[in-house]
């Protein structure tokens, strides 16, 4: 069992059914690990319909701002960059597991957490900007499993924000785990790195923040990603947020001061009024 998971009921474990790791998303991950060259990245893109779609569809986009439209998947793969294209394959592969969760609501509260982390991320020092999109646009997707396998799961979604409690409390009551559990356990199986894993686990248990267990990484990415809740709650009522809480110990991590907050609350707002033209898929 995975260091992650070791201290979960065995009994929990046998009722979430985490589905294998994509068939592209292995093929990917081989061959970065063998170094393969764009021109075989983009061949291996090429044998998928959807993600030779969404690589075009994101370089073509306006976030990008490109004066000619790409119609080359090679020439998208080397103007993307392998870690872009890796999130694409990872973040696609997600998209073709939604089942009956409501993926469009899903989806658009994860891009926006994942863009608004990436945007904070590269003003602080010491986060991985890349994992923080990746952990922003999986660190709910314990939800899908969830939507799937349990009668009910839904109807807790939507009663959650209207019970002002955490997701995770009202999950164990109703149904006996929490999409923290599931997610993390999707996150081994499709071999994300070890620190969304982690974050994943932990995002919404605040004793892991304190209790000196998680490494920095890990801990960045959660303080992170309670500030990007709470930056773009009022865009949504999907979650519940720790930040108003424990916001003194989420900035004393970031090393960031009230005034610091207010400039990234105010860029974010900006941010956030231009979504529309990020790449979503």
């Amino acid at each position: 069992m995975s260091a992650v998971i070791k201290d979960v009921d065995e009994d929990i474990l046998t009722n979430i059914i985490v589905p294998p790791r994509p068939i592209i998303l292995l093929k990917f991950q081989k061959a970065q690990e063998q170094e393969a060259d764009l021109a075989d990245i983009a061949e291996l893109i090429s044998q998928d319909m959807s993600l030779s779609a969404a690589v075009l569809k994101t370089i073509n986009s306006a976030y990008y701002g490109l004066a000619a439209k790409v119609t080359s998947l090679k020439q998208a793969v080397a103007l993307l960059g392998m870690k872009q294209i890796s999130i694409l394959v990872t973040s696609l592969s997600l998209r073709k597991i939604s089942g009956n969760l409501d993926f469009d609501v899903f989806w658009s509260h994860s891009v926006e957490i994942a863009s608004t982390s990436v945007f904070i991320a590269q003003q602080l020092q010491g986060i991985n900007v890349d994992d923080a999109q990746l952990f922003g646009l999986f660190h709910d997707c314990g939800k899908i499993l969830l939507a799937q396998q349990l009668d009910g799961y839904q109807d807790t979604l939507h009663a959650a924000p209207g019970l002002g409690k955490s997701l995770s409390i009202l999950e164990r009551q109703r149904h006996g785990t929490e999409h923290a559990l599931a997610g993390a356990l999707l996150s081994s199986a499709w071999c994300l790195p070890t620190a969304i894993t982690v974050a994943i686990r932990h995002h919404h248990a605040i004793s892991a923040f304190r209790d000196g267990h998680l490494s920095d990484e890990a801990l960045s990415l959660l303080a992170l990603h309670h500030l990007s809740e709470y930056l773009t709650k009022h865009n949504n009522d999907y979650c519940f947020n720790e930040w108003e809480i424990y916001a003194d110990e989420f900035m004393a991590h970031l090393k960031i001061t009230e005034n610091d907050l207010m400039d990234i609350q105010a860029q974010v707002a900006e941010l956030l009024t231009h979504l529309d033209d990020l790449p979503k898929s």
